[in-house]
């Protein structure tokens, strides 16, 4: 679960929620603008924010929206700023905007603030993080693209409100590969920055001459994620594990073949020359197969034993 974005020096101390319209009024106004006035401003004229972390906006959510501002209303105005004589950018609320536009509005409440690129990069983060479950692959790609509005990544640290140690958990997401990349950009709730952090620490540890063992372990891993056969937290010791196998090291198993049902890894049996172990995921098998599979078991080493 993350932790709410706090923001400092921005607009006062505290978390950034879109439902305390007090918070929003703290940012230098334009002229003749205060919290409670709000103006109809052409949807036309409105640009989305150009530091919106968010990378899908779920059809679903914003029909809910759209229901609901059709039902009720809309019970906040979008926060906006001008950017030259005619247009207009969104600093908060573009799901509100995205419905508005769906119902075929013509214009939407806004209340215009004067902030600039960093204010705004900033805010449109922690919008999204306290309120709508943010992935950290869209999180890690909002801080690229504010950190050069920033002097030092402790700067941009400080204004997220993030520990620089799990700011550069996000950074894990750059040293992954291309593939996994291609995958987050579709899924972005894939894997968790932890997971990433794991898996970069993986591969970097790993020999030049091992890499391709590794990078071959970890589709397989993805794989296995993608399927709900493989937990995201145990994808670095997979990688691990699989690398020893493939280079044939003490402990690596010299026969291995996995089980399945329905496209779900369900167990695997394995050999070495320590001997020869079968395992089943736990609600496999119920307990009178289970018995029965012990009961095989045990006639076949017997008869084993005695040929």
């Amino acid at each position: 679960m993350k932790k709410p974005i706090t923001v400092s020096g921005l607009i006062g101390s505290g978390s950034v929620q879109e439902s305390s319209p007090a918070k929003l009024a703290q940012f230098k106004k334009q002229a003749d603008f205060s919290s409670s006035i709000a103006v109809n401003i052409n949807l036309s004229l409105i640009q989305p924010n150009p530091y919106q972390p968010r990378r899908i906006f779920p059809e679903a959510e914003i029909n809910d929206l759209a229901e609901s501002i059709a039902e009720i209303g809309l019970i906040q105005p979008i926060a906006v700023r001008k950017v030259d004589e005619q247009f207009y950018q969104i600093i908060a609320g573009e799901r509100r905007f995205r419905a508005y536009k769906q119902l075929n509005k013509t214009e939407i409440a806004c209340v215009q603030f004067v902030c600039d690129d960093s204010d705004m990069a900033v805010m449109a983060i922690a919008e999204n993080v306290n309120r709508e479950d943010l992935s950290d692959y869209e999180i890690a790609k909002s801080i690229r693209n504010v950190e050069n509005l920033f002097p030092t990544k402790k700067k941009l640290a400080e204004a997220l409100g993030f520990q620089r140690e799990d700011m550069y958990r996000y950074f894990a997401f750059d040293a992954l590969p291309s593939f996994l990349i291609k995958k987050l950009e579709s899924n972005p709730r894939l894997i968790s920055r932890n997971a990433a952090s794991d898996i970069k620490r993986v591969l970097t540890n790993t020999s030049p001459e091992n890499s391709e063992f590794a990078l071959s372990a970890l589709k397989e891993a993805i794989h296995f994620l993608e399927n709900a056969a493989l937990d995201q937290t145990k994808i670095a010791n997979y990688i691990i594990q699989k690398v020893k196998y493939a280079l044939g090291g003490a402990s690596a198993n010299k026969e291995r073949e996995e089980f399945y049902s329905e496209g779900k890894r369900v167990g695997y049996f394995s050999s070495s020359n320590n001997g020869v172990v079968i395992k089943i995921s736990t609600g496999v098998l119920d307990a009178n197969k289970t018995e029965k599979l012990k009961l095989i078991l045990s006639e076949f080493i017997k008869d084993s034993t005695s040929a």
